[in-house]
């Protein structure tokens, strides 16, 4: 069902920040703010020095804007919400995709240039989202292990601003030719998965590395998340998501607990996060997005 124009917004505040992204938004800045400007009566413009300066300026707009817009990556997108889940008058979140592939972005219909994210704004249609708690950590899209998991976190950002997604895929092919395994048990919907694999990749929405994985049907907001657990080959199993899929178990559900000795961090959303196992919860964030039509949801 098809969203009404939501309620008007009065009052915006509008965070960025040099310490985020690769800097696209930053350039066209006066740009930004006028197309701001012309949706939202009162717009306060505040640059951030840091993502925790950031997330302290997210946390006290509640209950005194209406919107928050940000720029940045997917890390800067999962702060906001961080900072802002479990929040009482928390503001709707407007995201500017600033970053080097910004899957979180394109789950929402986020994607190319920073003009398309100020007109999906300007249109005002917005969506809830799910969010993923994994242990006392937060994820938006998407958290992973193994192979290939560490790319956006050891990537430097002075290449990532230079060479944008080219740098991370100069890592992938490094990462391709070093076999890794994942001794691991799942237990999802009363069952027990054991097996050894390249890599865990639990995803929320569809976009993960800059591809599609899941299916076009698949939502940030219906309360699942898919769990892939790819067996052992060629590149550690990529191309068992490209052609062959029936080497590759694909879980379905809303909590799962995960039992893994593997000594390196989990990436969540990009960012480097805990070690070892895992219990991870599909949750409700309680937050709403400008998004792109097709994404919107009713105001309950």
């Amino acid at each position: 069902m098809e969203q009404q124009k939501p309620i008007k917004y009065e009052k915006a505040l509008f965070l960025y920040s040099d310490d985020t992204g690769v800097g696209r938004v930053n350039r066209h800045l006066d740009e930004v703010v006028r197309r701001l400007k012309a949706v939202f009566p009162t717009l306060d413009v505040c640059r951030t020095a840091s993502a925790e300066e950031g997330a302290e300026k997210a946390a006290s707009a509640c209950g005194v804007y209406d919107a928050l817009i940000f720029s940045g990556g997917d890390g800067t997108f999962r702060n906001m919400v961080s900072a802002l889940h479990g929040k009482e008058n928390a503001p709707t979140l407007g995201y500017i995709n600033g970053g080097t592939l910004c899957d979180v972005g394109k789950n929402f219909g986020i994607h190319g240039s920073f003009r398309r994210a100020l007109k999906i704004i300007e249109e005002g249609f917005t969506t809830g989202f799910d969010i993923g708690l994994a242990n006392d950590e937060c994820f938006v899209y998407m958290a992973a292990v193994g192979a290939y998991a560490e790319i956006p976190y050891v990537a430097q950002r002075k290449y990532k601003k230079r060479l944008g997604s080219i740098s991370y895929y100069a890592i992938a092919m490094r990462d391709a030719f070093v076999p890794k395994r994942v001794q691991c048990r799942i237990v999802a919907e009363g069952k027990t998965y054991d097996l050894k694999t390249p890599f865990i990749l639990c995803l929320n929405g569809r976009y993960v590395g800059g591809f599609p994985v899941n299916g076009r049907k698949s939502r940030m907001h219906d309360g699942k998340f898919e769990l892939y657990l790819t067996k052992p080959g060629l590149f550690n199993g990529l191309l068992h998501y490209l052609f062959f899929k029936t080497r590759t178990v694909k879980i379905v559900a809303s909590a799962f607990d995960v039992e893994t000795s593997y000594d390196l961090p989990w990436c969540f959303d990009g960012e480097a996060g805990a070690k070892g196992n895992l219990r991870i919860r599909c949750v409700e964030s309680g937050l709403r997005v400008f998004c792109a039509r097709k994404y919107a949801e009713p105001l309950e």
